[in-house]
């Protein structure tokens, strides 16, 4: 978990510096219907102001998401995890160890954060998006127009993410190896990822 949120502070003192956070505020408004049409209502002065202190925000955002964010995450997936493998697998093993396995799994998260760093200082700082940081996911390849149900479905494909589910994977069957044989700790691993990807993409298809 430290290591996770360490290297998460080192990206983002790399993404604040070269990042064009003006553009990339823009652009996110931009994407968000309400907020865009609130912005489209403001004299040209105020419309600046207002990206200059979206920008401000969404630097100190970046920061704040690796101090809660992390954490949060992996409570939330060890939570709903740990859920999905003792009702549907009956794996016999307690909250503490899915905490840790889920952790662990995470690892090549962080490895991808680490990965991204020199390439954000080798990056155009217009080309660099904060949010999907390293192009390991096709949502990389989409335009900036793309809608945001397009980018979590599409982000979720990610080579790094997809290492870490094989993780969680093995790690639920190595708690519980009768219970929860690799071939079935798999298809659970899958089967729960991809039900909360398809609940975000599809609330981000509705109402943004």
């Amino acid at each position: 978990m430290v290591l996770l949120i360490v290297i998460w502070f080192g990206l983002c003192a790399a993404l604040v510096k070269r990042a064009d956070w003006v553009t990339y505020t823009r652009q996110q408004i931009e994407k968000n219907k309400f907020a865009a049409s609130h912005i489209e209502a403001l004299p040209e002065d105020q419309k600046e102001a207002a990206y200059e202190q979206g920008a401000q925000r969404s630097k100190i955002s970046q920061y704040v998401r690796g101090v809660i964010g992390w954490p949060l995450l992996i409570l939330f997936s060890a939570a709903i995890n740990f859920a999905a493998f003792k009702l549907i697998g009956g794996v016999r093993t307690n909250f503490g160890t899915a905490f840790a396995i889920t952790a662990f799994a995470h690892l090549p998260m962080s490895l991808r954060e680490l990965l991204a760093i020199p390439v954000t200082f080798l990056k155009d700082p217009q080309s660099i998006d904060p949010q999907n940081f390293l192009a390991s996911n096709p949502a990389a390849f989409l335009g900036d127009s793309a809608p945001a149900w397009q980018l979590i479905f599409f982000g979720s494909l990610d080579i790094f993410a997809i290492w870490a589910i094989i993780l969680m994977a093995v790690g639920f069957s190595a708690a519980d190896p009768k219970k929860a044989p690799i071939g079935k700790a798999l298809g659970i691993a899958f089967g729960t990822t991809f039900s909360v990807v398809l609940f975000f993409t599809m609330m981000a298809w509705i109402f943004l």
